[in-house]
C-alpha cells in the first residue's frame, strides 16, 4: 500500500500551521491495529465528541459543502454532483473516521474521483475549506489535526492529475 507523497504531507502540515493549528499533523503509517474500512488508512481515534456527535458532523459537512460550493478554485468539480448524496456520504465517512457510530458504505475514493482529474492544488483548497468549516463550527484544534491527517492519507486515491501547482 502506497502512502501519500511526503511533499503533500508537508503541504498539508504547512497549511495546518498557517491556518492556526497549534500542532503539526501527525502523519503515521498504518499498522496492524488500523481499521481498514473504505479508504481509511490511519487508526481511528475517538474524536466524535469534539465534533459534537453525529449531528455535529452533519452540521460540519453542511458548512463545508457550502464553502466548497462558493470556492471558485474547486466548485466546478462538483457542478454535476448530487449534493444531497454528497452530504450524506461525507457525513457518514467523517463520522466514522472521527470514531462515531456511523458506517460509511459509499463508493471508494478511487471510484468517486475517477475521471475528475483532481490536482494537488485542488486537494489542498478542499483541505482549506474543511479547516474554515471546522473553525466556523468551533472544533478543537487537536480534533481538526486528526481529521486533516485522515484526509491527507486519502490523497493518493483522490489526486489523479497534474496541474500548474501539482
Amino acid at each position: 500500500m502506497k502512502m501519500f507523497k511526503l511533499k503533500n504531507a508537508a503541504m498539508l502540515t504547512g497549511l495546518a500551521l498557517t491556518m492556526g493549528l497549534a500542532t503539526p499533523l501527525a502523519i503515521a503509517s498504518p499498522n496492524a491495529a488500523s481499521i481498514q474500512r473504505a479508504d481509511i488508512k490511519l487508526p481511528i481515534q475517538n474524536y466524535i465528541g469534539d465534533f459534537g456527535g453525529p449531528s455535529g458532523v452533519k452540521a460540519l459537512i453542511s458548512t463545508f459543502v457550502g464553502y466548497v460550493a462558493a470556492d471558485p478554485h474547486i466548485n466546478y468539480y462538483f457542478a454535476h454532483t448530487n449534493i444531497k448524496a454528497l452530504k450524506y456520504n461525507l457525513t457518514q465517512q467523517v463520522c466514522e473516521v472521527v470514531g462515531g457510530p456511523c458506517k460509511y458504505t459509499g463508493p471508494t475514493m478511487t471510484a468517486t474521483h475517477k475521471g475528475l482529474h483532481v490536482t494537488t492544488a485542488a486537494f489542498n483548497y478542499l483541505a482549506q475549506d474543511m479547516i474554515k468549516a471546522m473553525d466556523k463550527r468551533s472544533i478543537a484544534k487537536p480534533a481538526q489535526n486528526y481529521l486533516l491527517a485522515q484526509l491527507a492519507a486519502m490523497e493518493p486515491q483522490v489526486v489523479t492529475a497534474n496541474g500548474p501547482l501539482g
